[in-house]
């Protein structure tokens, strides 16, 4: 094969990724929550309805609203989960009390012995136990604040719902689009997040230089370097830096989080370079990132970024993010949706690790976002919720975690059965990693660019 790049063959689609964005003339933050709820609820009761009678069978009879749950009798009810848990921060309480206050992180919010489970619809609300949703028990870690469920189980004589069972919307059918079937001659796309740039530290300075010659084909086999077609930058692109103190254990906002001059001086002159040799750089906000604070973050702006956004090959996204490369549809965030749901996360009985059972669990509910906005910071959508997965993707990727993890997701069975490759990226700044993906048969593999 010739050393000679192809085309990355880009799309915005549209149609999935239009809906994450707001443009400024139209944003407003004075609107109430209670209308996201209210939609996510009608849009995933079918879907859910639709898989909780698949997998019940006929026999526990559906019950339309919670509080009309017959005593003593088996049956199922769709709502939406409430997580009652002392150590969560009310991130609603914050924002009416100043927007530009973010709570001081947590490690957890979870505290078994105090944490109450809810179910509720319009109609009102009904606590759920029992063994198999305890710390440790099977379902601990299907039930966060915000996610849509079915659930099966029977009330007990204090008024409870006890679970034995629970069924999740799952994820609609994929947009099928060509895409390359040759293994040996397929294109590579290198997922790449938190490079931390900006600061006065030099630390990383190195690894940003061996990226550079190693996506450029200066360093290793210039075959696979005439291979990568294109990069995925998830967020977290610059350090945040300045912090301005409120009170006590509260902090502001960043005041820009990383100064534009940052910006311009550090990351730009390398990304430039990025885009001057690749077919399409898509680079999405991250937390740390000069961005909107609320989900979903806007793209970066062209010009904090001049000499890149100079080159048609980079493609500023919202985070989260739909695009598709090599006709391989792709669902991307930097991360924050699963930092915050590792949050509620208790012991259970899966060998997963917490942060890639999490984004399994994103899927499951058929919610990017399940949390947003009760501990995740989200735009107060009306009449819609973006976050609600309307396609099954090929590529769900997750920037800025502690390290590098993997798995598939199955959608449908036997001849049709679909399969969703799951990504978590590590933080570059962290451990010089990045992780190379064949757009034939979706299969990573971790690249360490260290000397």
């Amino acid at each position: 094969m010739d050393d000679v790049r192809r085309p990355a063959a880009y799309d915005a689609l549209d149609e999935l990724s239009s809906p994450l964005r707001i443009p400024a003339a139209e944003r407003s933050y004075s609107r109430q929550f209670a209308q996201v709820y209210d939609y996510r609820l009608a849009v995933l009761r079918r879907r859910v309805l639709a898989a909780a009678t698949e997998q019940f069978g006929g026999a526990p009879p559906y019950v339309e609203r919670v509080l009309d749950i017959p005593p003593k009798r088996l049956c199922f009810v769709i709502g939406t989960v409430y997580a009652s848990m002392r150590l969560k921060p009310d991130v609603l309480q914050e924002i009416a009390r100043d927007q530009s206050i973010v709570p001081q992180p947590v490690p957890t919010y979870a505290d078994p012995g105090h944490d109450e489970l809810f179910i509720e619809d319009q109609s009102g609300r009904v606590r759920l136990v029992g063994e198999k949703i305890a710390a440790g028990g099977p379902l601990a870690n299907k039930f966060v604040t915000g996610a849509v469920v079915g659930v099966f189980g029977a009330e007990t004589p204090d008024g409870d719902l006890e679970v034995a069972d629970v069924a999740c919307a799952g994820l609609p059918p994929p947009r099928a689009l060509p895409h390359d079937t040759d293994a040996a001659d397929a294109p590579y796309v290198v997922l790449a997040s938190g490079l931390a740039m900006g600061g006065s530290s030099t630390e990383h300075d190195m690894a940003y230089e061996l990226l550079l010659d190693w996506v450029s084909g200066a360093l290793g086999q210039r075959s696979d370097a005439a291979r990568i077609s294109s990069l995925v930058l998830a967020g977290d692109s610059v350090q945040r830096t300045s912090w301005a103190p409120r009170e006590a254990g509260i902090e502001r906002a960043p005041k820009g989080t990383a100064p534009p001059a940052s910006l311009a001086s550090d990351l730009d002159p390398l990304l430039a370079e990025l885009c001057a040799t690749l077919d399409a750089v898509v680079m999405l906000p991250g937390a740390n990132d000069p961005s909107s604070a609320t989900l979903p973050q806007q793209p970066l702006l062209g010009g904090l970024l001049p000499r890149a956004s100079a080159w048609p090959s980079l493609h500023r996204v919202t985070n989260p993010a739909w695009f598709a490369l090599h006709g391989r549809t792709f669902l991307a965030t930097a991360g924050q949706n699963v930092d915050d749901l590792v949050k509620y996360a208790v012991e259970d009985s899966s060998d997963t690790p917490p942060a890639l059972a999490m984004a399994l669990a994103t899927l499951d509910w058929s919610h990017v976002a399940p949390t947003a906005p009760d501990t995740l910071w989200s735009y107060p959508f009306q009449r819609s919720d973006p976050f609600v997965l309307r396609a099954a993707p090929d590529v769900y990727v997750v920037g800025n975690q502690e390290r590098y993890a993997t798995a598939t997701y199955a959608v449908g069975s036997g001849d049709t059965q679909h399969h969703v490759r799951v990504v978590l990226i590590p933080s570059f700044a962290r451990t010089h990693e990045v992780v190379l993906l064949n757009m034939a048969t979706l299969e990573p593999r971790v690249v360490a660019l260290r000397t």
